[in-house]
């Protein structure tokens, strides 16, 4: 149970304030991950937000078919990690581990401490 209470909260963990209604902006992205192979692709939660009866096979297809909107919106997508190790990343506030693992999706250049400070400030309290 606390497994599944940490990756659900790690899939909504760095909403933009500006817009928490987003799909894109209020939960995230992980992909090439052996969860995804072992979970019905659950990594895919943005997808999973924009369209929820969306079949789980169809979901690595729609976010390539997809990814320019998902550059667009701002969303967060992460490569090579699970909901589980970005908690505990996020426990020990490695921020700049996480941004390691962001997926540059195109658009204007960010560094890595760039990275790292949009992270921070999406975890911040809303409100």
């Amino acid at each position: 149970r606390f497994l599944m209470m940490a990756g659900n909260w790690s899939q909504h963990a760095f909403i933009d304030a500006a817009d928490p209604a987003s799909p894109y902006k209020n939960s995230i992205t992980c992909i090439n991950t052996r969860y995804n192979r072992r979970c019905f692709n659950d990594g895919y939660h943005i997808g999973h937000h924009v369209k929820a009866s969306r079949h789980w096979s169809e979901m690595p297809r729609d976010f390539v078919a997809n990814v320019d909107r998902y550059r667009d919106e701002g969303a967060v997508v992460f490569d090579g990690v699970d909901y589980f190790q970005i908690w505990l990343l996020l426990m020990f506030k490695r921020y700049d581990a996480l941004a390691r693992r962001v997926v540059d999706l195109g658009g204007p250049p960010r560094t890595r401490a760039d990275v790292a400070a949009l992270l921070r400030a999406r975890t911040r309290p809303i409100g």
